[in-house]
């Protein structure tokens, strides 16, 4: 009798599974942790392929573009056929623009973002073909169009500074130019509300016609505020977008004081044009009292509410009849809430309401810094001594309608 615990037959042997073998194991982790740091170092890189005709073991340069300036990143050395290749890496998750420069003489500007293949077709003439990359691609068209241009309105202001001014020539000339300009700055428009979610509008935005900004109307504010807020969005940490809105908060401010100006020329004060409680604008300078109390409040809060009642509507009921008027001004974002208000408090004078609260434009036009803030607006100007409270708001009014 075979014992229990003696050796197993060979058939029995067979049937027990094969234990892992650790040699097999350990040459298999290693290619997975390698294929995963390859595929890691991949998608934080761009590869850059080309050919550039008629360039043979030659250099090309590539710059990145810092915002207000361009540094070389990198050297490729092209092949006896103009070929070339070379990586560029990324420090963060935005797309980067970068330059391929040769000579001196830019070739292409590219938007490039983590894992593109980009390969790019060239001549040292300024012919050039992007694969790879769409943005960079549409960007490469309209720069065709923007260089084009360029160069006929510095050929046509070339020509100009040789000619008497007073000439239908030099008339000619100038038409010419208008019309280039306007050519480009409609092009440039286009191009920016078509790729508002694309970087590649930045450099756009803000081209240049020799020292002239292609933007350069008081409106235009308008478009970098629009593609500021858009591309904030989706690169909040970009320091192109930062830069776009830095320029944006700027041509608003310009915006806003060249309005102001305006305005001020025409009627003593900034206008004001504001829907009231049936939602009909009403215009301050339409108003023709001799005394006009400007008051800017919000109707969520309980003083300012009782203001109203206790400055407000005893100066009104005393002077109305005698010249005053109140325009009233609330800056609240929630419309209803505010008619509720007004129709409890039975207030007479003029109500309107700018529901864009405290990011209107009037916050700035009139250094509103805190609500409630009141102005008197005597005879069509803004009235030399300001209220600081409602002593001094009795003291004034009364003083000019004595």
């Amino acid at each position: 009798m075979r014992p229990l615990l003696s050796r197993p037959s060979r058939s029995s042997r067979a049937l027990r599974p094969a234990q892992p073998s650790s040699r097999r194991s350990a040459p298999f982790g290693l290619l997975l942790l390698s294929f995963l740091l390859v595929m890691t170092t991949a998608c934080h890189q761009a590869r850059l392929e080309g050919r550039v005709e008629g360039l043979s073991s030659d250099t090309l340069v590539v710059e990145k573009l810092f915002v207000s300036y361009a540094l070389a990143t990198d050297t490729l050395i092209t092949k006896p056929d103009g070929r070339f290749s070379g990586k560029v890496k990324f420090d963060s998750p935005n797309p980067e623009f970068y330059y391929l420069n040769y000579r001196g003489r830019r070739l292409v500007t590219l938007l490039l973002k983590q894992g593109d293949k980009v390969y790019v077709e060239a001549d040292t003439l300024g012919h050039c073909s992007i694969t790879g990359s769409d943005e960079s691609a549409r960007l490469m068209e309209s720069d065709r169009e923007y260089a084009t241009i360029t160069a006929k309105c510095n050929s046509l202001s070339a020509r100009l500074q040789d000619l008497p001014q007073n000439t239908r020539h030099a008339a000619s000339l100038r038409r010419e130019f208008a019309q280039n300009y306007v050519k480009l700055y409609r092009s440039s428009v286009r191009y920016i509300v078509e790729n508002s979610r694309s970087l590649t509008s930045v450099p756009v935005i803000f081209r240049k016609m020799g020292d002239l900004p292609v933007f350069n109307q008081r409106l235009d504010a308008l478009h970098f505020r629009s593609l500021a807020d858009t591309l904030a969005c989706l690169y909040p940490t970009s320091p192109y977008v930062r830069a776009l809105q830095k320029e944006a908060s700027a041509r608003q401010k310009q915006l806003a004081y060249g309005d102001r100006i305006d305005s001020v020329a025409v009627v003593g004060f900034p206008e004001i044009e504001l829907p009231d409680l049936q939602s009909e604008k009403v215009k301050l300078s339409s108003l023709d009292s001799k005394v006009i109390i400007l008051h800017f409040w919000t109707s969520s809060d309980g003083p300012q509410k009782l203001f109203n009642q206790d400055v407000l509507k005893p100066l009104y009921q005393k002077y109305h009849d005698r010249g005053m008027q109140i325009y009233q001004v609330a800056l609240d974002t929630d419309k209803f809430a505010w008619a509720q208000v007004v129709k409890a408090q039975k207030m007479p004078w003029i109500n309107v309401c700018d529901i864009r609260g405290g990011a209107s434009s009037l916050v700035m036009l009139y250094n509103v810094a805190n609500l409630p803030t009141t102005y008197i607006i005597a005879d069509g100007e803004m009235y030399a001594e300001q209220p600081s409270d409602a002593a001094s708001l009795r003291q004034i009014v009364a003083k000019i309608l004595k």
